[in-house]
């Protein structure tokens, strides 16, 4: 046999006390259609859910084309963890530096008409290292410590502040005078504080990063990406939506278009416009009076490179086709793959029509042509006949057969055994969500633990009345 195109290992799920579903083999073959039944409370529908990424399976593991299910842990992957990391660990560091003293060493001590960027993050970086900075103080020139507290040197102009700066940083380590000793075992302690307040924010946020990919490695969308869609026992459709759009809604992921911050090729689009707008208020803070960017020239710098850049965001984005009718052409192409879909599975005369006016069974239609719309490879149907009739039931099964027809794998939950004994190539059982048999349908019907899990111990002489009926009998029902 070929490698199974999905293979559920020892799957487990437990919601408290509560096993829903123990130890669960399950293997499906390119090409088959395959039935999971069993009673009520089996823990069908929940191994659909663990399947799928609705729910996250206590143990065990699920494949899909030989492949897990999950995201796996990529360069991308590990830099987000070390960007949570360095982002929580910075904002850790700046808690344990105390802001407000960081933001009067920085900002309150420069003048407001004569405000640097470069020389507050140059005092921020001085303050954060617990080194001697300079401060401003009644027209004087103060060496302190990093905090401020302890008055090292005074000088008349900064040019000689500057030079007295230097010196102290220099004879610092090495004074023996009880003022400047007392400044370096403070220093000495905020440092230690410092890079223990920001190693453990950077502990903390990079494990709390690999939880949460942890827990969201297996979601809806990671698994539809792998190629499975599904339909749910309870009709979930857009009910205020045309059929049409119902269909175009799963198409989305086809249309060509991502978004930016999740796709590398699209990022850009995101970044430029961002960028743009912080050269553009670069830009306008240039141009204030009293910062000197007009005279020195860095708003014409700053100006040309807003040109140039608002230049090459449109180039980029006329090549991608964004001032053609490319996004029509695209619109167009989708409608016509959901029309036809729709015409697959006999609602194309009902596409202008709102979801929630159709019938029973062309909601359940409706509902398959979506999941289809998602150019799945493998199918899982939950109930797709709950509710029919007998002929919306015998045309169900003629349309499973099509779907299996066109290279879809199907897998089905179904209590109606006419359905499942008459379209299926294997069968699993589940009862108290164990596995109790698979094999062939002739094999199901003759299974003898079969057979008890549905009529009991006691009613087993006459269990062939249900498992054993023809598929072109009556209707038997679980």
């Amino acid at each position: 046999m070929s490698r199974p195109l999905l293979e559920v290992r020892q799957l487990t799920l437990r919601f408290g006390g509560l096993t829903a579903v123990s130890d669960v083999d399950l293997a499906v073959q390119p090409g088959q259609i395959a039935a999971v039944i069993g009673p009520n409370g089996a823990g069908k529908t929940s191994l659909f859910n663990a399947i799928t990424g609705i729910y996250e399976p206590t143990s065990g593991d699920v494949l899909i084309d030989g492949l897990d299910a999950r995201e796996p842990l990529t360069r991308r992957t590990l830099a987000s963890f070390a960007g949570s990391g360095l982002l929580l660990g910075v904002l850790v560091l700046l808690a344990a530096a105390n802001v407000d003293t960081l933001w009067a060493a920085v900002v309150k001590q420069q003048a407001p008409t004569a405000f640097s960027y470069a020389q507050a993050a140059d005092d921020a970086l001085t303050f954060l290292l617990a080194a001697p900075r300079l401060e401003p103080k009644l027209g004087r020139f103060r060496v302190v410590t990093f905090d401020g507290t302890v008055v090292l040197a005074t000088e008349k102009t900064r040019e000689a502040g500057l030079v007295r700066l230097g010196e102290v940083r220099a004879q610092l380590p090495a004074s023996a005078h009880p003022v400047w000793v007392q400044a370096r075992a403070s220093a000495a302690a905020a440092r230690t504080l410092r890079v223990v307040a920001f190693l453990v924010g950077l502990a903390l946020g990079a494990a709390g990063a690999h939880a949460v990919w942890r827990r969201t490695r297996r979601t809806p969308t990671t698994v539809a990406r792998r190629g499975v869609a599904r339909t749910f026992q309870n009709i979930r459709l857009f009910h205020n939506m045309t059929v049409l759009e119902n269909v175009l809604v799963a198409m989305d992921r086809h249309l060509g278009h991502r978004v930016p911050w999740t796709h590398a090729s699209r990022l850009p689009d995101l970044l430029a416009p961002a960028a743009l707008l912080a050269v553009a208020i670069g830009l306008v803070a240039c141009l204030r009076p009293g910062m000197g960017g007009a005279e020195s020239g860095v708003a014409t710098g700053l100006f040309c490179s807003l040109g140039a850049g608002i230049f090459g965001w449109l180039w980029r984005i006329g090549r991608r086709g964004s001032f053609s009718a490319a996004a029509l052409v695209n619109e167009a192409v989708a409608r016509t793959e959901a029309l036809e879909l729709l015409r697959f599975v006999g609602l194309d005369t009902k596409a202008g029509a709102l979801s929630k006016n159709l019938a029973y069974g062309e909601q359940r239609r409706l509902e398959i042509a979506r999941a289809l719309a998602t150019r799945p490879k493998l199918l899982l149907l939950d109930e797709p006949a709950a509710g029919m009739n007998p002929s919306e039931t015998v045309s169900l099964m003629a349309l499973i057969r099509q779907i299996r027809d066109t290279g879809v794998t199907v897998l089905l939950i179904e209590h109606h055994m006419r359905v499942v004994m008459g379209i299926s190539d294997r069968i699993t059982v589940l009862v108290y969500g164990k596995r109790i048999a698979e094999g062939t349908p002739d094999e199901i019907r003759a299974n003898p633990a079969v057979i008890e899990a549905y009529l009991g111990a006691e009613d087993a002489s006459t269990a062939d009345a249900a498992p054993t009926a023809d598929p072109a009998g009556e209707p038997a029902h679980a």
